[in-house]
């Protein structure tokens, strides 16, 4: 189980010093520090699983596709927004550079696919990134439908590119963007609660672990403050 795997590694964290963080909460910050950037990966994988429960749904996590140099050269002209929406371009496997969204799901019902990059949304993003995950959404946009009909034998009418951010904030333009809430009325499915509930899942047992090596770190000063106290006399009658 992933949130087993990750409570184990944050267990085993080395300390590093840090010239900022008193050496007496190194242990707890590194923790928290590598908690917080594991979290995207518990909610991508609570996420995935809460969607494979619906007959309809095929979902494919991390899928490797290929960006030919040609749609990279389309995305970069001078095309009109509306025709990069109106555009297919062919797709074949192993040609180009390589991409891995963090989920593709094929909607039998909508006969439709969707590729979708998950995001926090709680801080800002570096720009580099952001622009890099726009072009991505852009060129996947554009052979999605023939990716579809290559790699998985189906034929699909539909196609949606874009980036959820679970709580909100995002730095990618209004058409690249679909929230939770239309997540959920699409799929009929309670993200939300799928996702709260990993949060309190993964709290609690961040919080015993703290707590448990903040015993181990205070170890030593509780061992020397009980030799510290003196032996009750015993009196003899």
């Amino acid at each position: 189980m992933l949130m087993d795997k990750n409570i184990n590694r944050l267990r085993h964290l080395p300390v590093h010093p840090d010239p900022i963080v008193p050496k007496s909460h190194l242990r707890a910050y590194g923790v928290i520090t590598s908690a917080v950037r594991s979290d995207g990966r518990l909610l991508e994988m609570a996420f995935v699983e809460a969607l494979k429960a619906v007959p309809h749904l095929t979902v494919l996590r991390t899928p490797s596709i290929f960006i030919p140099g040609a749609v990279d050269q389309f995305i970069s002209g001078s095309v009109s927004h509306e025709a990069l929406l109106q555009s297919d371009l062919h797709y074949t496997h192993g040609i180009g550079r390589k991409i891995s969204p963090d989920v593709l799901i094929l909607d039998a019902a909508r006969k439709a696919i969707d590729i979708f990059e998950l995001k926090r949304g709680l801080a800002k993003t570096d720009a580099g990134k952001t622009r890099q995950t726009v072009r991505d959404l852009r060129c996947v946009r554009l052979i999605s439908k023939s990716y579809a009909q290559v790699m998985l034998d189906t034929t699909v009418v539909e196609t949606t590119a874009a980036v959820c951010s679970i709580h909100g904030a995002s730095a990618v333009p209004p058409d690249l963007r679909i929230s939770l809430e239309e997540l959920e009325a699409r799929y009929n499915v309670n993200l939300k609660s799928v996702i709260e509930h990993t949060y309190l899942e993964f709290g609690r047992r961040l919080e015993a672990l703290l707590f448990e090596q903040a015993l181990e770190d205070d170890l030593p000063n509780l061992m020397a403050s009980f030799e510290l106290i003196e032996p009750a006399s015993v009196s003899v009658y």
